[in-house]
């Protein structure tokens, strides 16, 4: 989980901040828009942070402090996005966080649901914000499809990875 926060959460700030300087939500109009997403990002930050720092002190529940990182993840994913996809398309790639660290940590069945609890959020959001039909649609489903089969395909690689690694040991 902490490989998980050192690349993803640079690239949640990455996201919101071109958001910000590209679509000018530092504009005096806008500003609070650009305020709120960088708040829900360092309570991610802190929340995370401090999930780290104890599952350790409380080794029997390791297990279920990552379970509820990859969910809080998914959680602070849906309100960033509502707030920053009408600035900034490439912002649904935020759904794709959760899922990837669930690949890596969790068993096949929960992978599957946080995947498509993501897609389906994130069609939840689209739908909310703007009529999806047409081209929108499609572009939705693939974004949707792109979110299960990423996550299943890490869900695949992480035991042939630890494989290899300790192949490579012997």
């Amino acid at each position: 989980m902490q490989m998980l926060n050192r690349y993803f959460t640079p690239f949640a700030l990455i996201l919101i901040i071109s958001a910000a300087y590209f679509r000018g939500l530092w504009e005096e109009e806008s500003r609070g828009t650009a305020f709120v997403a960088l708040g829900i990002l360092a309570a991610d930050l802190l929340v995370n942070w401090w999930l780290n720092k104890n599952q350790y002190r409380w080794a029997g529940w390791a297990a279920r402090f990552r379970q509820l990182q990859v969910w809080l993840n998914l959680a602070w994913s849906a309100p960033l996005f509502y707030l920053l996809f009408p600035y900034w398309s490439p912002m649904w790639l935020i759904f794709v966080m959760a899922p990837t660290a669930a690949g890596l940590t969790f068993g096949i069945a929960e992978t599957v649901l946080c995947a498509v609890t993501a897609a389906g959020v994130m069609i939840g959001v689209y739908w909310l914000r703007q009529p999806l039909t047409g081209e929108f649609l499609g572009m939705a489903l693939s974004q949707a499809a792109f979110i299960i089969i990423f996550s299943l395909f890490v869900h695949g690689l992480a035991p042939a990875a630890l494989r290899l690694r300790d192949a490579n040991r012997a």
